[in-house]
């Protein structure tokens, strides 16, 4: 088949996101290499030195917003003579039967209070879009039924799950250069904004005790919407319990993972929620919020709590930080329980599946 792909995020855009357009499109060129894969790369990025996998074409789009990109400049191509088969879109679909998106989260739909009036605006496009699309798809079971709950669609909703980055699993760890010891912080790792309730997650710390200058709650991520910076978070970073890293590349990122004496991810909803799954890969103490996307995605390698009781989450952290329950630790090995091994192939396997359905009715 031949394929043109949505690469709106190929060379910059929230990372997790352009993550998984990576993953998905060199995975797809290893599985299937007789297959053409064309990806539509915005023109501002037209002189990036990003590589492109070997095999790939690439073409440059003109507009600027990904939602018009989407509707209207990709389908454009199907009647171009260029012979593609389909279109594979991220979060954007396409007014085409010929098309399938990926969705990464409809959290905009459920839970509006979590995102500014300009993300929601942007954001409206998913479902508008999705009802004209020919195919949707998303990575939990939990998220394709909410996408089912808040959208009239043509057709079931498809679940294509993720892998872990092939980056991270080859990469060697490297300590940082800030100062921690092994075993001697608390980790937490995301993009910070409302919705990952990252200040009950830290006045939870402070309330338990645990973290200090010399045992902080290290938190990886950058700024990403609505973010409260309340008197806890402003005086936790004050005293040096609390530490904010912007970027950690993989090796140093692995590192965290391995050495952190416990993860937190207390997260108010997730589309999938991919750091606590990549922390119990590589065998960190790993504490989740209750909700059933982790339960979904983590089983039995992680603990759950309420994440909007501070005083639970602070219990938490102080039995798992317990000499007792930390020697005694999981008995599976690390990512054993988890639902994903890093193993893309289902991923590519299902979204081809469902793109060739489309090709073979069109």
């Amino acid at each position: 088949m031949r394929i043109l792909v949505d690469a709106y995020w190929w060379v910059d855009g929230p990372y997790s996101n352009r993550l998984v357009l990576r993953e998905i499109v060199g995975r797809w060129r290893a599985v299937f290499p007789d297959d053409e894969l064309v990806l539509a790369i915005p023109s501002k990025w037209s002189n990036s030195d990003a590589e492109l996998p070997a095999g790939v074409e690439r073409i440059s789009t003109r507009m600027r917003r990904h939602p018009a990109i989407n509707a209207i400049e990709l389908p454009l191509y199907l009647k171009s003579g260029r012979d593609f088969d389909a279109i594979f879109l991220q979060n954007f679909g396409a007014p085409t039967s010929s098309a399938a998106v990926l969705v990464h989260d409809v959290l905009f739909q459920s839970n509006p209070e979590w995102f500014t009036k300009i993300e929601r605006l942007y954001l409206s496009a998913i479902p508008v879009l999705a009802k004209r699309t020919g195919l949707v798809m998303t990575t939990t079971q939990h998220e394709a039924k909410r996408v089912a709950a808040y959208n009239s669609l043509s057709s079931e909703v498809a679940v294509t799950g993720l892998g872990l980055s092939t980056t991270l699993l080859t990469a060697p760890a490297r300590k940082p250069s800030f100062g921690l010891k092994s075993h001697a912080f608390l980790l937490t790792v995301g993009r910070l904004n409302i919705r990952k309730n990252l200040e009950n997650t830290i006045a939870a710390a402070i309330e338990s005790g645990a973290i200090s200058e010399h045992f902080p709650l290290v938190v990886v991520g950058q700024r990403s919407g609505r973010f409260s910076e309340s008197s806890v978070v402003r005086s936790g970073v004050a005293t040096g319990a609390v530490m904010f890293v912007e970027f950690a590349p993989d090796d140093e990122l692995r590192w965290l993972y391995e050495n952190c004496a416990l993860f937190c991810f207390l997260s108010l909803g997730e589309g999938y929620g991919l750091p606590p799954v990549e922390a119990a890969y590589f065998g960190a103490r790993v504490l989740v919020s209750d909700i059933p996307v982790f339960r979904e995605n983590l089983g039995g390698a992680a603990e759950y709590v309420d994440p909007n009781d501070v005083s639970a989450i602070s219990n938490a952290i102080t039995d798992l930080l317990a000499p007792a329950r930390y020697e005694r630790g999981y008995t599976t090995p690390p990512g054993a329980e988890c639902r994903i091994t890093g193993d893309w192939d289902f991923t590519v396997e299902t979204i081809r599946t469902g793109i060739a359905e489309l090709a073979d009715s069109t």
